[in-house]
């Protein structure tokens, strides 16, 4: 198996392996809808819904109902206004809200985008059960913990202000030269591997590592 390195990562790249599944469906997603012949981008699919099954709505209900930021629905909207899908006006009761409201064009390609859901659907079920029967409820999981202390919250709880200024930095002797093998050992076996030049510089630290300046090692590896 090809080498990963966000998988390798764990926890600390979820946000980017995320990122990169989201951008691999949306890729295929646009390759879809134009080999379907339908003028729908996937990014517009949460908002057309929205409008499909509640009606007319502000944008802040919008994104309230999406779990998204207003400007992501704005975003959207332009687009989808663009594309001759969605309408806006001034709410008749607020003048500051904007409504959202499906144009005749995007009611009418209801039943083509519907067909194409169907094989969506399908395609994206046998994605979901190759991950596992739980991975949706897992999912959830994930999103309601956020939603009760978010990732920067439990970051906080942990953080401690000043704490890298109190990391010593201290000179090469013979019980640190220990630890500077076995460290360094550990992170060239996890993501390379040990060749003769490693296993010379630090059986000899003082002879290889100590002589090097920030800009010209004297070592002779």
């Amino acid at each position: 198996m090809k080498e990963d390195l966000l998988t390798d990562l764990g926890p600390l790249a979820l946000g980017s392996r995320l990122k990169r599944l989201t951008d691999q469906l949306m890729q295929d997603g646009i390759r879809v809808y134009r080999e379907s012949g339908l003028d729908f981008e996937p990014r517009w699919f949460p908002v057309y819904t929205y409008l499909l099954r509640v009606g007319p709505s502000a944008m802040t209900d919008i994104a309230r109902g999406l779990g998204v930021s207003h400007p992501s629905v704005n975003q959207v909207a332009k687009e989808m206004a663009k594309a001759n899908l969605v309408a806006t006006y001034k709410d008749a009761r607020d003048k500051r809200r904007r409504v959202l409201a499906l144009t005749r064009n995007a009611k009418e390609m209801l039943p083509e985008l519907e067909a194409v859901w169907r094989d969506i659907r399908a395609s994206l079920a046998e994605v979901v059960a190759a991950a596992g029967p739980q991975f949706l409820d897992e999912l959830a999981a994930m999103e309601n913990a956020l939603d009760t202390r978010s990732f920067h919250q439990r970051f906080r709880d942990r953080y401690e202000p000043g704490r890298l200024s109190r990391i010593q930095i201290v000179d090469l002797d013979d019980s640190t030269a220990v630890e500077f093998r076995r460290l360094n050992e550990a992170w060239i076996e996890k993501y390379f591997a040990m060749e003769e030049a490693d296993r010379r510089m630090l059986s000899d630290p003082f002879g290889y590592v100590v002589p090097c300046s920030m800009y010209i090692c004297k070592s002779n590896l």
